[in-house]
């Protein structure tokens, strides 16, 4: 389907070539041009993140962390329209980025420890555990959750079964950071040595570190493999690693 676009952004974006990508999984629409990315949304959808809070999250981590500038944000009766810069250079997950696995590695690591090292009391975000586990009860109660798109270990399971175990098997405390949300592969865009930026940031914010670094590690072994996963865990460093939290954000997601 081709892109139209509102008229309040056609008069800030260039005429270009639109390109529709596929493979995402937040349940908008992107399209990109040379220089230019547009996401479309659904309004009134129940999405885990409207394209606006992921403006807001924009703008807070610009000068911060690397992200794309953004351009327009507008709204019709049916959807949402988020309008950023385009990074150069390629997801994670590209196969000739994945041609580099131990740089991949490396910038992995060094990236989510500088997110992970800015100030937490700056952060207007609160995705904290009694925020996010609200909004995957509503999940639930809503029928939002694709229980075809849990992973193997979970196969047969139902929405209110891992809820139960959310419930029963949370964690006492919380090591808080600022954190992306959605820290798998195809949200940072590398770029030969460096990384370009995070994108798809619209569930950043103060969370435990472990809500990125499970998300992560998954990734990886579904990527590359586990060695390179259990790498990265050790080049962010090990001593911040709890397997059981590992295990409990990686349950969690289940239901987003």
């Amino acid at each position: 389907m081709p892109l139209t676009l509102p008229d309040a952004l056609r008069r800030v974006l260039p005429a270009a070539r639109w390109e529709a990508v596929s493979g995402g999984e937040s349940g908008a629409g992107v399209w990109r041009s040379q220089k230019y990315v547009v996401k479309v949304q659904a309004r009134g959808s129940f999405p885990v993140s409207t394209l606006l809070q992921e403006r807001e999250r924009l703008r807070w981590l610009a000068g911060r962390v690397p992200v794309p500038a953004v351009v327009g944000y507008e709204t019709t009766g049916e959807h949402e329209y988020l309008a950023t810069t385009r990074l150069p250079g390629l997801p994670m997950s590209d196969p000739d980025a994945l041609l580099h696995p131990e740089r991949v590695v490396s910038l992995l690591a060094r990236a989510l420890r500088e997110l992970h090292a800015l100030p937490v009391r700056e952060c207007p975000f609160n995705m904290t555990l009694p925020v996010v586990l609200r909004l995957a009860r509503e999940q639930v109660l809503a029928g939002g959750v694709d229980e075809a798109d849990f992973d193997d270990e979970r196969r047969g399971w139902s929405a209110a079964d891992v809820w139960n175990e959310l419930v029963r098997t949370r964690p006492e405390s919380e090591d808080l950071v600022v954190t992306h949300g959605d820290a798998c592969l195809p949200n940072l865009i590398v770029n030969g040595e460096y990384v370009e930026g995070f994108i798809d940031v619209g569930r950043a914010g103060i969370a435990d570190r472990h809500a990125d670094l499970a998300l992560t590690h998954r990734s990886l072994i579904r990527n590359l493999n586990e060695e390179y996963a259990e790498r990265f865990l050790d080049t962010y460093g090990r001593a911040f690693v709890d397997e059981r939290k590992l295990a409990y954000y990686r349950l969690l997601d289940e239901l987003f």
